[in-house]
């Protein structure tokens, strides 16, 4: 969850209290009328969500279904409207949990004794609102200490976080039975990842012997119902206990008095009208009369404890499944998560293709996405990665950039409307990133050079261990880190061709140079190292035995070479291949490098080859470990062409590196924690 999400929402509520409120509900009903229709087929209804627990014997005295109703306090305003609440309850024969936020009102020792003595539960609703405890460890570990002063206060043994934000284990810091942070499928959410199921289940720690009750709600919040979506009867509540009650689930409302409007007179923009809960409870009371099993929340915790807790650990993996067939159908749970891959540049094709295949062979759907720039789509088609081809590069002006960033952004949004992936990964796609906010997609966005300006603040940054924590501006609970460098993810599947030799005109006594020009249109371009990729050559192109291959990164570079050099042109001293070609392979077949931008010096490093940086921008991490360790060169001014590039030609001799690819395999484990909200492993690496 963001995020370019996160970095958004940050602002929206340090703006908030500038905000018009109407102006934040219009916006909110702009967006959710949008995604309301995406997400159709899994709201309010998900199918996926009806499976029956493990080892499931059925509810206390044989009652078809179970029914929680739960209340949320936010405001002062809804403070007053407690007792009023309760009441309306308690006529209609129901009980209920009441959750408040303790920090943003006084909730009173009488009122806490009037709920208490009639049979009402109390539960702490985070401390203060509009904020999300999550944002980092020690927000969290700050705001635990003051949240078991309140449970222990009101003596609750309940908790839900505000906005339904959640992190499973960190609320173990938490002295809690039970959390209701969570949901079966509430896609409108800022955290919108449903657990899946329409059950409660059992969130372990230390191995089982200790833990908490997860209790997902069930049915629509009132706010998202009436006040967004302007829903004027209670048809979809109706349509979703009816689906539950068939299945047999648990039925968790959550209404809050805050928005009710209890008088006669016209509902403000953020109420409605407080019948239509009472519709709820008489048609629950009419309809169902004598086949649920209505209980508070800690009722509900202690029975699900008891019968279905500490003995095994319940997740969304295995509430569905039966034990004896739970790794044979977790291939078919992960296949409905799809993770969208977009290829914003040309080295994104070989980096993710292992990935890709990784993940799919694991079980994961994936839809690729990819911008019409730099070969990017020629080196998808070289790969075999099958993609969507969307958007353009809008060349090097800021203005220009920006907006065909953002206007790509808005094509990425319609071109995965209907495919409702899970997450969105790339390799410092910006587009991405502000389609993935747009529509509420948890992102992870790899990196490898920590100088990247324009970064939009996704859910996560992964980054080569080489890069300190601290060289970004960044929330450290949110970077995690990979061994090696990028490169070291698909080295490994190489193999060399030597046919591209002739393909290219190379003889067998030329020694191969490969030259990459500099990125001209990408905002860390320095003028100096376009100077030092003309005057390599005009150096190099003088020498006898000398062949250059430069691969230009679009059409107009090919223009400008070939109008800058049209003699070496057209005697084959320079060499432009006429269609896209295996990077690796032709890097290897040369005897030496020299590039202006990174993946192609690091490439050449990570295969052996002698490789020269022309790159004149701020030197990052990777460049700079590779050139400690003598793996690439880096060249700083004209004199240092002519002293340190060394003409020979060097032995081949290829040694494939072990196939048990350390960095393909991390990276891989971290995506798959993420996507299966495990975040115990994905500890991030302290800064030095």
């Amino acid at each position: 969850m963001p995020d370019l999400e996160k970095q958004a929402r940050k602002l929206y509520y340090d703006l908030k209290p500038v905000i018009p409120r109407w102006l934040q509900i219009k916006l909110r009903q702009k967006v959710i009328s949008k995604k309301r229709l995406l997400y159709a087929d899994v709201w309010p209804i998900d199918e996926k969500a009806k499976f029956l627990p493990h080892g499931w014997s059925g509810w206390p005295e044989g009652k078809k279904f179970a029914l929680v109703i739960t209340h949320d306090v936010e405001t002062a305003k809804g403070l007053t409207k407690c007792i009023q609440l309760a009441d309306l309850d308690k006529s209609y024969g129901f009980r209920s949990s009441i959750n408040f936020v303790a920090n943003e009102f006084n909730v009173s020792e009488k009122l806490l004794e009037y709920l208490n003595n009639n049979g009402f539960e109390v539960g702490v609703h985070g401390l203060n609102h509009d904020d999300n405890l999550f944002r980092s460890r020690r927000v969290f570990d700050k705001q635990a200490t003051e949240i078991n002063y309140y449970l222990k206060k009101w003596k609750a043994v309940g908790f839900r976080c505000p906005s339904m934000y959640h992190n499973l284990e960190w609320l173990h810091a938490l002295n809690i039975e039970y959390d209701s942070s969570t949901f079966d499928t509430d896609p409108f959410e800022p955290q919108p990842d449903g657990v899946g199921t329409i059950f409660p289940f059992w969130v372990e720690y230390d191995s089982g012997r200790r833990g908490y009750v997860e209790i997902p709600y069930t049915l629509p919040q009132d706010h998202t119902l009436f006040v967004i979506m302007q829903e004027k009867d209670i048809d979809i509540w109706k349509k979703k206990l009816d689906w539950i009650a068939e299945r047999g689930g648990m039925a968790l409302l959550i209404s809050h008095p805050d928005y009710m409007n209890f008088d006669q007179h016209q509902p403000t923009l953020e109420e409605y009208p407080a019948r239509y809960y009472e519709e709820f409870l008489k048609y629950v009371k009419t309809k169902y009369n004598g086949q649920y099993w209505h209980v508070l929340p800690k009722e509900m915790t202690r029975f699900w404890g008891e019968n279905y807790g500490k003995a095994r650990k319940q997740t969304n993996s295995d509430v569905n499944v039966p034990e004896e067939t739970r790794e044979k159908h977790m291939l078919q749970i992960r296949g409905r998560k799809k993770i969208w891959v977009d290829l914003d540049n040309s080295p994104h094709a070989p980096f993710f293709s292992p990935i890709i295949k990784e993940l799919q062979k694991i079980g994961y759907e994936v839809f690729i996405t990819a911008r019409d720039c730099s070969q990017t789509c020629g080196l998808a088609d070289l790969f075999h990665l099958p993609y969507k081809r969307i958007g353009r590069h809008y060349g090097k002006q800021k203005v220009l950039k920006v907006a065909g960033t953002v206007f790509r952004a808005l094509q990425l949004m319609s071109g995965v409307n209907n495919e409702k992936p899970a997450l969105a990964l790339s390799h410092g796609s910006r587009a991405q990133m502000i389609s993935a906010w747009m529509l509420r997609i948890p992102s992870i966005v790899i990196m490898d050079y920590e100088h990247v300006k324009g970064f939009l603040n996704p859910t996560w940054i992964m980054m080569p261990e080489v890069i300190s924590s601290n060289a970004i501006k960044y929330d450290l609970e949110h970077i995690i880190h990979y061994p090696g460098i990028k490169e070291d993810v698909y080295i490994p599947s190489f193999k060399p061709d030597p046919t591209i030799k002739n393909e290219l005109g190379i003889n067998a006594d030329d020694i191969l140079i490969t030259i990459r020009p500099p990125a001209t249109e990408a905002h860390y371009y320095k003028p100096e190292s376009e100077e030092l990729f003309e005057a390599a050559i005009n150096f190099l192109a003088q020498k006898e035995n000398i062949k250059i291959v430069i691969l230009p990164r679009n059409d107009s570079q090919t223009d400008s070479i070939k109008t800058k050099w049209p003699k070496w042109c057209g005697d084959g001293k320079i060499v432009i291949p006429k269609h896209v070609v295996n990077g690796l392979n032709l890097i290897w077949q040369s005897d030496l490098v020299i590039s202006g931008g990174g993946t192609m010096n690091r490439e050449a490093a990570a295969l052996g080859v002698p490789v020269y940086s022309i790159f004149r921008g701020k030197i990052g991490a990777v460049d700079r470990y590779l050139s400690e360790k003598g793996r690439l060169t880096l060249i700083e001014n004209e004199d240092e062409l002519l002293t340190k590039i060394v003409l020979k030609r060097r032995n081949r001799s290829y040694n494939r590196p072990d196939s048990n690819n350390a960095t393909l395999q991390k990276i891989i484990s971290l995506i798959v924690d993420i996507m299966e909200g495990r975040p115990g492993p994905i500890i991030p690496t302290k800064p030095e």
